[in-house]
């Protein structure tokens, strides 16, 4: 059956109406009803119909970003150089960010065209089709046009979406490996780990850091029985110690890779088909090779949708097509260095088009060489203290004056004798002119000649002033109070979260996590690794 469109009719009980007609209340349907619905009428849905929607609603929102970021390096540009590739999760959380209103509602029209297209060719009956359509119309009623939030909307709905064999999140491990590993934070992939009910730990256990150890000592030869009863009775921080001193890599904190294969290793689509890659080289392909990777097609499951296998093959071919357009236009553009600036190194005009360093070239070197050369000019220039130390042993000898014409001493101790010679003369000619005037004999003249309401203002200026700094004075012990509370509080947790693996509190490991970009909690733990053994 063709693919429907807005202006396609369906059977809906004993009328026909226009999807373009449905699509005004079926949008606002809450998570869930709608799994609620598909889980009566025992209907599962291919996970590549919403991945393709996904894609197809955020790809000009991508290409514009990219076009306006091509002359940056950043990590985001090159996250979305990866986008033609991205899991489902990553096409989820890359429509949370861009926050478009515009956009989610553009993605539900689309995704609930396909899954009417999807529901017909599945032979999901009229009366089905509009009790979910009346079930649309009495929310509306009720609670109004208010989209969903897209937050949460995919996620609840996770449950009705099924992969293709040996796939996962919408790939299969081929490729699965090297865009998580490329284009994905580790946060995004311990989330992409709990939506497959895989629950990946923090760190690891002192056992399976020994066994890392002991692994590679058997690997390179160097193992004896004497040595892994040595290793495994090291503590946690000695056993790291010994990793490091015979180039061993093996840390208690998993690594991006390390959380890929857990994942592989232990969700339901993948575990039976498992198998550990031969080398560390499957996540270090690019984009291109990525791309251009051919598998073997597995035969396709019958509840396929005939709506992805046409559109998968045209997509494929847009994204190609659509990438190095923006590139070529932005390679265009001519820049126009700024003028010299005093302090700065000189520049020059550039005419002609500009070539732009792709965000895959390695500049990790070129930081190393400026890093050094950073610390090579610090190491020269004398440290600021010292500097100080000299000016103050200088200026505690008394600078001689030979004569009006002559100084021997430092340029600073004759401005401060200036000053203090130009401060004498003008106290001295205050006090000829007091003793010249009246005014100011008496200590109540200046309050007579103020006028009462000058007087007020002054006394009240002060009390302002002083209460001001009272407040000033109190807040400043709440904030150190509360400052200090919270900070047990961390502790106290942290405590809890090392002892303990409670699944509820994996939201405020997250948190905590999160709060400043710091990854405290992690730190944390990993201290009381360190120390606890």
């Amino acid at each position: 059956m063709p693919r429907l469109t807005r202006d396609s009719n369906v059977s809906v009980g004993t009328k026909e109406l226009k999807v373009d007609d449905i699509l005004k209340t079926i949008i606002y349907l809450p998570a869930n009803q709608v799994k609620s619905f598909f889980i009566e009428i025992g209907l599962t849905i291919p996970r590549e119909m919403r991945m393709f929607v996904l894609r197809e609603t955020l790809r000009e929102k991508v290409i514009e970003t990219r076009k306006s970021r091509l002359t940056l390096a950043d990590e985001l540009n090159y996250r979305l150089s990866w986008f033609t590739e991205f899991t489902e999760t990553q096409l989820e959380n890359l429509l949370i960010f861009f926050d478009d209103p515009v956009l989610d509602k553009a993605f539900l029209e689309d995704f609930w065209t396909d899954l009417f297209s999807y529901m017909v060719e599945k032979g999901v009956t009229a009366k089905d089709l509009k009790r979910i359509i009346d079930l649309s119309i009495q929310h509306v009623r009720a609670v109004g046009l208010e989209l969903p939030n897209m937050k949460t909307y995919n996620r609840e709905l996770k449950d009705l979406f099924f992969d293709s064999m040996g796939r996962i999140d919408g790939l299969p491990p081929q490729k699965f490996r090297p865009v998580l590993y490329k284009s994905s934070t580790l946060t995004e992939v311990r989330d992409l780990g709990a939506k497959y009910d895989v629950d990946v730990p923090r760190r690891l256990k002192k056992t399976e850091l020994a066994d890392i150890i002991v692994k590679e000592l058997k690997d390179r030869g160097q193992h004896t029985d004497e040595l892994e009863a040595q290793v495994r009775a090291m503590s946690v921080i000695v056993m790291q110690r010994f990793a490091i001193d015979h180039d061993i890599k093996a840390s208690t904190e998993l690594k991006k890779e390390e959380i890929i294969e857990y994942i592989l290793a232990n969700a339901k689509e993948t575990k039976e088909t498992y198998f550990i890659p031969e080398s560390s080289l499957v996540y270090e392909k690019e984009v291109e090779e990525v791309s251009k990777h051919v598998e073997e097609a597995p035969k396709p499951v019958q509840d396929v949708v005939t709506v992805v296998e046409e559109t998968q093959e045209a997509t494929s071919e847009e994204v190609v097509e659509e990438t190095p357009e923006v590139l070529e236009e932005v390679a265009e553009v001519e820049e126009k260095v700024e003028e010299e600036k005093v302090g700065e190194a000189p520049t020059h005009e550039v005419k002609g088009p500009v070539q732009y360093v792709q965000s895959k070239v390695d500049l990790s070197a070129l930081v190393e060489e400026i890093r050094l050369l950073r610390q090579s000019i610090q190491s020269i220039i004398p440290k600021p203290e010292v500097i100080e130390d000299r000016i103050e042993e200088n200026e505690s000898k008394e600078p001689v004056i030979i004569n009006t014409a002559e100084f021997y001493g430092k340029p600073k101790s004759l401005k401060k004798i200036i000053k203090r010679d130009e401060a004498d003369e003008r106290e001295k000619f205050v006090e000829e002119k007091k003793a010249a005037s009246s005014i100011g004999t008496d200590k109540k003249d200046d309050e007579d000649l103020a006028p009462a309401e000058l007087r007020f203002i002054k006394k009240a200026g002060k009390g302002l002033g002083k209460f001001l700094f009272k407040l000033l004075k109190v807040l400043l012990k709440v904030v150190l109070v509360i400052f200090g509370i919270a900070l047990l509080l961390f502790l106290l947790y942290g405590i809890l979260a090392y002892f303990t693996d409670i699944a509820f509190l994996a939201g405020v490991d997250q948190f905590l996590d999160n709060l400043f970009g710091l990854g405290l909690l992690t730190r944390y733990l990993n201290l009381l690794g360190s120390i606890l053994g």
